[in-house]
């Protein structure tokens, strides 16, 4: 499940509940100041050590834990912010700290009669990739844009949108490839339909940009490749889906990452 931050966190979320609203006029205890560091894109050092395992330990972070605020910690406050539903910049700001130890649920269907899967949330712009039943990764995307644009294959106007439903992973490009007929290069493609599919690309904004596939990022595309395989389920939706409990049970929930 989702691991939640040390205790100390948790009492750091009382205080702050607890705190007068004028937080200029009565400053928080030099205590738990300290502990509320807001971090940038650039800085290093312990406390983003400190932030990049705990975004590891809620499933944002899968990278090396070497206290540099690089584009890998990035990707994983922009998943964070996302998953939240707030701002989604890659500053780690003050309160992330809290905001990260009183997670919600993941808000993904629970697919009990699948193990393995990704779920697409076109709302949130996120990728949940589930291993045996549990939220293991959880990686912003960047999905169809929804504008019109002229269409190479087809020689008429198209619109740039991600199909929605349930697919499965059909085919698989190793590195780098090129479309014939557009020219556009991907990165270790995956395709779930005819045209559309998850891969690597340089540019993946925190909006939907994408001609209708589903961008991740290059260093994502590479962590992403030994977890994926042909025939995996992949979900994709705007409004997370109902599906019926088994029979003979209540409603549950996806486990949250461990």
């Amino acid at each position: 499940m989702i691991r939640r931050l040390a205790a100390t966190a948790v009492l750091l979320a009382t205080a702050l509940n607890a705190a007068p609203a004028a937080a200029e006029e009565s400053p928080l205890p030099p205590s738990l100041d300290s502990t509320l560091v807001r971090l940038e894109p650039g800085d290093s050092g312990p406390d983003v050590a400190r932030m990049q395992q705990a975004l590891a330990d809620a499933g944002f972070y899968h990278f090396e834990i070497d206290g540099v605020f690089g584009r890998g910690t990035e990707t994983a406050v922009i998943a964070l912010h996302k998953y939240l539903g707030i701002d989604r910049t890659a500053t780690f700001d003050s309160l992330d700290w809290v905001r990260l130890a009183q997670l919600p649920p993941p808000g993904i269907p629970n697919r009990w009669n699948e193990k393995d899967y990704i779920e697409i949330d076109i709302a949130r712009q996120l990728l949940f990739l589930v291993r045996g039943g549990r939220v293991t990764q959880i990686l912003p995307v960047s999905t169809g844009s929804g504008n019109v644009y002229w269409s190479v294959r087809n020689g008429s106007w198209a619109t740039s949108r991600t199909p929605r439903g349930d697919f499965v992973l059909q085919n698989h490009q190793y590195g780098w490839g090129c479309d014939s007929v557009t020219g556009w290069c991907v990165y270790k493609y995956w395709g779930f339909s005819r045209f559309y599919g998850v891969h690597g690309y340089r540019s993946v904004p925190t909006y939907p940009a994408s001609h209708g596939c589903v961008r991740v990022t290059i260093a994502d595309a590479d962590w992403l490749e030994p977890h994926l395989f042909i025939g995996m389920p992949i979900h994709v939706w705007d409004t997370r889906p109902y599906i019926p409990p088994p029979p003979g049970t209540g409603p549950a929930m996806v486990i949250p990452p461990e």
